[in-house]
């Protein structure tokens, strides 16, 4: 193993090294020394589409603009993207009600949400959304009603049936599910499945199954507002709960990446199985992206097997779309940038027949 890893070293010159079995700490090392660690099997070909995700987005009593900020640099992304298709994966807590004493004031979280529209929304078209808690429970009306993801519904609904009419599935906006499966960019490109686990919307296993193993797709990403694993403020709580009951059904589907928010900062992990235990082969790789714009948390234990921990910068993750894999890079836009130790490998999936 020392002998691989010097030589490794020695060779840094090369455009990147086959990854070593070796922990996250060695691997970060490696990263330092200047040492760019790739994946046994890359992605082929030529790009087929770039996904830019983010969750916990319009922090409008808190972080004013910065979610202006990171849709301005979206936009510098598609402008560069040079005819390959662009969507944004929307990752739930899109807007947040002004809080006093810990507790949502009734009729913020609307105009909160007007500012999403004027700024992320003007990507509506290319959007993939989830919603997260604070959809539901901050949207409180005047009069103290609560009208659980009423503005997330008024603007989102059209689009969702859209989305899931492409797939041949009946829908129209008095359907009030929000999750969704659909291919991107085209019909023979990546799954993604966008999972609301919030208003009794779907059973979240059953539909995850269906939507999974009726696909042939070689690539599958699934979305969600809350995350499997973090090293964040919530991290060690019960937020993961949900998601931990659907691993099993991601890993044994053969899915290739989770992203999720709720945390806010950036967090990348390695490949893992069912039950969340290191599997380079054929697990499932998670991501948070909580960096849309809203106040980044400080507080943090650092799970075991994190392989990147920042949250000091907002903005975005990168994904760009083979057919056969991905790379990915984090695209800082306020804060320092922020390098990953790993940027690509393949889909789990074999080839369909």
């Amino acid at each position: 193993m020392l002998r691989q890893i010097a030589d490794a070293l020695s060779n840094h010159s090369r455009r990147c090294i086959r990854a070593l079995p070796v922990g996250a700490l060695l691997l970060s090392m490696l990263t330092a020394a200047g040492v760019t660690v790739c994946r046994a099997e890359s992605p082929s070909g030529e790009p087929i589409g770039i996904l830019l995700a983010a969750g916990d987005i319009t922090g409008c009593h808190q972080t004013g603009n910065k979610h202006a900020e990171v849709a301005a640099q979206i936009q510098k992304e598609i402008d560069a993207a040079n005819q390959v298709p662009v969507g944004i994966l929307a990752l739930g807590d899109l807007a947040y009600a002004n809080y006093r004493n810990q507790k949502p004031q009734p009729g913020t979280y609307g105009p909160c949400f007007d500012k999403f529209a004027a700024t992320w929304g003007v990507h509506k078209d290319r959007i993939f959304p989830v919603p997260g808690n604070h959809d539901y429970s901050d949207d409180i009306t005047p009069n103290k009603k609560l009208t659980p993801a009423k503005h997330y519904r008024d603007y989102f609904g059209q689009r969702i049936a859209e989305l899931k009419s492409a797939t041949g599935i009946s829908s129209g906006p008095q359907d009030k599910r929000l999750s969704f499966a659909t291919r991107f960019p085209d019909k023979e490109g990546w799954l993604l499945a966008g999972l609301n686990f919030y208003g009794s919307d779907v059973d979240s296993k059953t539909w995850l199954k269906e939507q999974l193993s009726a696909s042939t797709a070689r690539c599958v990403l699934v979305f969600t507002h809350p995350f499997f694993i973090s090293s964040g403020e919530h991290g060690q709580g019960e937020a993961y709960t949900p998601i931990a009951k659907l691993m099993p059904i991601l890993y044994a589907q053969g899915a290739t990446v989770l992203v999720s928010g709720h945390d806010h900062h950036l967090e990348q992990f390695p490949k893992v199985d069912g039950a969340g235990k290191r599997d380079e082969a054929k697990g499932v790789r998670p991501f948070v992206v909580g960096t849309g714009g809203a106040t980044l948390y400080s507080t943090y234990i650092k799970h075991p097997l994190s392989e990147r921990f920042a949250n000091k910068s907002r903005g975005f993750l990168k994904l760009t779309l083979y057919r056969d894999g991905y790379k990915w890079s984090f695209v800082a836009v306020d804060g320092p940038s922020v390098e990953l130790p790993v940027g690509e490998e393949s889909c789990n999936r074999k080839s369909p027949a």
